[in-house]
């Protein structure tokens, strides 16, 4: 059963998505916003696994609604929805962290079931679309995040690989090493968090960087430390990048983009 949340100003829309998601899955409706001011009063006290969030709201917009609900809850699944064909729309949408963009127009049943059961397996467009933005540029990119707190990992991944990217994750530093180690592996970036029990993320660094394929491309360090001191020994290791946790989602994606 997915809990959603449903963000539109027009109420006979929202009834009438109403109707059809109760008739496409399982669902629960929690909540019901008709502007982005609603929705995060909204989310201080409901959990949904989904939402569907209108563009074009008075008081606060989708997208501007979309960017402050992911900085604060960032494994959120939100799906914009417009009665607009609007690459800008679209483009902004899917830069702050949005995992799907539906014509309201559209014959979008058959998609709104697969939301409902995998809401997490892709991005999803309506398929008349004119316009949707390329994210095959970045599917030859290989990332490694290497973090033993699993909801991080959760994150990061699902965040860089509905951006198109290949990850492989994992929780434990020797196992990463061996994982990175390995002859078909060759990862073109890779994500370390400093704190981890047995091998902290700053000899990690140092163990990858004597690897001859690892030693020139970006390592990035990833941590809630603010001492000079851990930041000078994660450079000196080699991270390239020191991500400061916790992090906007929109942000954390473009450090990773402009690192590559």
């Amino acid at each position: 059963m997915k809990k959603v949340i449903l963000v539109e100003d027009k109420v006979v829309f929202r009834k009438s998505l109403i109707e059809t998601l109760k008739t496409a899955g399982e669902v629960e409706i929690i909540g019901e916003a008709s502007n982005g001011e609603e929705f995060l009063e909204l989310l201080t006290s409901k959990q949904p696994d989904i939402v569907f969030m209108d563009i074009e709201m008075p008081l606060m917009d989708g997208i501007e609604a979309t960017k402050k609900a992911l900085a604060k809850y960032p494994s959120l699944v939100i799906i914009g929805l417009s009665m607009y064909d609007n690459e800008s729309y679209i483009e902004k949408l899917m830069e702050v962290g949005a995992r799907g963009y539906l014509l309201k127009e559209s014959d979008n049943y058959e998609m709104l079931k697969t939301i409902l059961k995998y809401p997490q397996a892709e991005i999803f467009f309506s398929e008349d679309l004119s316009y949707k933005p390329d994210i095959s540029k970045n599917k030859i990119k290989k990332l490694l995040i290497v973090d033993d707190f699993e909801t991080n990992v959760i994150v990061m991944k699902s965040s860089l690989t509905t951006a198109g990217f290949k990850v492989i994750a994992s929780s434990n530093p020797q196992e990463a090493y061996e994982i990175a180690a390995a002859n078909e592996n060759n990862f073109d970036l890779i994500i370390v968090d400093y704190r981890m029990p047995v091998m902290n993320g700053a000899e990690l660094v140092t163990k990858l960087r004597r690897l001859p394929k690892y030693k020139k491309i970006p390592i990035l360090m990833l941590s809630s430390e603010t001492d000079r001191e851990k930041k000078m020994e994660a450079k000196k290791a080699g991270a390239t990048g020191w991500i400061k946790k916790p992090f906007q989602l929109d942000k954390f994606k473009k450090i990773v983009e402009t690192a590559l």
